[in-house]
């Protein structure tokens, strides 16, 4: 034996003619859960394509400068550029973009070590006081692990 599915006293719907009694919906209940991109969403996307880059270089930039300027830390440098390399790859992609943000990260940096050093009295071009200061090995492997990282951690 089944069960009847409708209750004693139910209507039966009449598909031919409308039904007064029953109001209609502006839209079905299972919408609630669908996302709809609406325009207000559209223009901090763009924006954030910008911005974040723009923070990181400068964030990089900053850091760079506390520590191989007013610090005169030169190990710390190739840490830092590992970390902000990890950190652009994971905020940035694809890999080719990340890679040329994290680059442009670390020479912003090292530009801003030799700018620190000007203001501090020193007459060297950049390339001559980086390779005096901080020795080519830490600007080889900054380099290479900003760039690096940026590119592998945005897979």
């Amino acid at each position: 034996m089944t069960t009847p599915t409708h209750q004693p006293g139910d209507r039966r719907p009449q598909p031919d003619r409308p039904q007064p009694d029953r109001p209609q919906l502006d839209r079905p209940p299972s919408d609630r859960y669908v996302t709809r991109p609406s325009t207000s969403e559209a223009a901090p996307g763009r924006l954030d394509a910008l911005l974040v880059p723009l923070g990181l270089v400068l964030g990089t930039g900053i850091a760079f400068v506390v520590l191989g300027g007013i610090l005169l830390v030169t190990a710390g440098l190739v840490l830092v550029a590992a970390f902000a390399g990890w950190l652009t790859g994971r905020l940035i992609s694809p890999p080719a973009r990340a890679a040329v943000v994290g680059l442009a990260a670390v020479v912003v940096g090292l530009l801003g070590i030799w700018l620190f050093g000007r203001i501090e009295g020193g007459v060297l071009d950049p390339l001559d006081y980086l390779a005096d200061v901080e020795g080519p090995i830490v600007v080889v492997l900054s380099l290479l692990a900003g760039v690096g990282l940026a590119a592998a951690a945005s897979r």
